[in-house]
């Protein structure tokens, strides 16, 4: 039985208004749906996470998804779940420092239930829209654009989007696909884990989030450390963008391998082609000539 089945979504919205003349104005985010089923196929809870990182939204849906099937529904228990520790936990070292413009958001019935950070209000528009559309997203522009329109403002909603994570949980087995986002090209890697026959250890669908996260996160980080390792070498002013704390990066970087073997040791783990290599990728990073940035 599926027990989930989902994609995390790029998003990036242009909202452009007819006869003004300020510039449009552009939201971006990360979106995952995540539907939880009681096991018999009937959805439960649904919720939606939007963050400014791929591997946040997927964080804290393993999180959402590992409550609700080791302890039941989350929203309407007698001692409510505190949101804001949970996500400072789940927020390592590295990224509260050096990353001030992380936000995520989780809604539920198309209205937020946390929010930490800035993000665009947009967003929530949309969600809000879709909870009328549930079945079909693409349609929450169009709604979007009558609520402007109601409210005296003729607006074009442009929106573009990519999957970037597809995943599939079922019982004893999940696969998973992800966008490999490397300097020089973007491919795609797979990986399918299972238990293992002897000693099965249980698997859930939060293990696969969770794994998907280790890879996006050290993807990330191998190539900003690549292009802050070029800068440094090359005597170039970094941007903001790319100005990062190396050795912190690479004792993160560290971590998430150490998480990914572990992984490897407690589960049955399929790479296609192959699983990616951070060292390869950051290498490659440092390579380019990305010119003064």
């Amino acid at each position: 039985m599926m027990l989930l089945n989902t994609s995390l979504l790029r998003e990036r919205f242009i909202i452009n208004e007819e006869n003004s003349k300020s510039k449009p104005k552009v939201a971006l985010g990360n979106r995952l749906l995540l539907p939880l089923n009681n096991g018999e196929g009937t959805i439960q809870e649904r919720f939606v996470i939007r963050s400014q990182t791929m591997h946040m939204a997927l964080r804290m849906a393993a999180f959402i998804s590992n409550e609700f099937y080791k302890r039941g529904p989350i929203l309407n228990r007698q001692v409510p779940l505190k949101w804001d520790d949970i996500w400072y936990d789940m927020t390592n070292e590295y990224e509260r420092i050096y990353n001030p413009s992380l936000w995520c958001c989780i809604y539920h019935n198309g209205r937020p239930i946390f929010k930490f950070g800035q993000y665009h209000s947009f967003l929530d528009v949309i969600e809000q829209c879709d909870i009328k559309n549930r079945s079909e997203y693409d349609r929450a522009v169009y709604l979007a654009e009558d609520i402007f329109k109601d409210a005296g403002k003729i607006v074009d909603i442009t929106h573009q989007v990519n999957i970037g994570v597809v995943i599939g949980a079922m019982d004893k087995r999940i696969r998973c696909g992800l966008i490999l986002r490397a300097p020089s090209h973007t491919s795609t890697f797979n990986f399918m884990i299972e238990e293992h026959d002897d000693v099965p250890t249980p698997l859930l669908p939060h293990h696969g989030l969770e794994l998907a996260s280790y890879y996006l996160e050290g993807i990330q980080l191998a190539v900003l450390i690549g292009i802050a390792e070029h800068n440094k070498k090359n005597n170039i002013q970094s941007s903001s963008k790319v100005s990062i704390p190396i050795k912190s990066a690479y004792n993160r970087i560290g971590r998430l391998t150490q998480s990914i073997i572990a992984y490897e040791n407690t589960y049955k783990i399929r790479y296609r082609p192959e699983k990616p290599d951070f060292k390869l990728i950051l290498e490659e990073a440092q390579a380019l000539n990305w010119g003064t940035t």
